[in-house]
């Protein structure tokens, strides 16, 4: 490459991440079944909005005066550029205190990130061209044939 050459040598380029979409979810104290009424809902969320398969951020069982190490992973994430939609219940997961609670909302949208709420039951978006969303327990997948050849 000659030295007057403006063009970026490709095999020195940063790679630039792909913005993932997450969940996070938080209970205390410990939920035996990991908020997984919560998780599918979310998942469901996430195919209604036509989103990538979101990664899970769970502190289950954790007081927010003992650290939430899954919510500090997630902000490194989404400060990272690495996680670009976050997927919550309700506000109440970043903290119990509206203020907090919106406080961490706030930040995430700052480092550019979206966070969607779970709507009431029955506001849920479809996509366009919807079949039904993947049975409850099929790992994720995003598609009825995925789901039924794992059966």
């Amino acid at each position: 490459m000659d030295s007057t050459d403006d063009r970026t040598d490709d095999r020195t380029a940063a790679p630039t991440p792909t913005p993932g979409v997450a969940l996070y979810l938080r209970c205390y104290p410990f939920d035996r079944t990991a908020m997984d009424f919560h998780r599918r809902a979310l998942e469901g969320l996430a195919w209604a909005l036509e989103l990538p398969e979101p990664l899970l951020h769970l502190d289950n069982g954790r007081r927010a005066a003992d650290g939430l190490p899954a919510l500090d992973a997630l902000l490194r994430a989404v400060a990272g550029g690495w996680v670009g939609t976050v997927l919550v219940p309700g506000l109440f997961v970043f903290s119990m205190d509206d203020t907090e609670a919106r406080r961490v909302a706030g930040l995430l949208e700052r480092y550019g990130c979206r966070v969607v709420e779970l709507p009431s039951r029955g506001l849920l978006p479809r996509p366009a061209d919807a079949q039904e969303p993947p049975p409850a327990g099929d790992g994720g997948s995003r598609t009825p044939a995925a789901a039924a050849a794992a059966a």
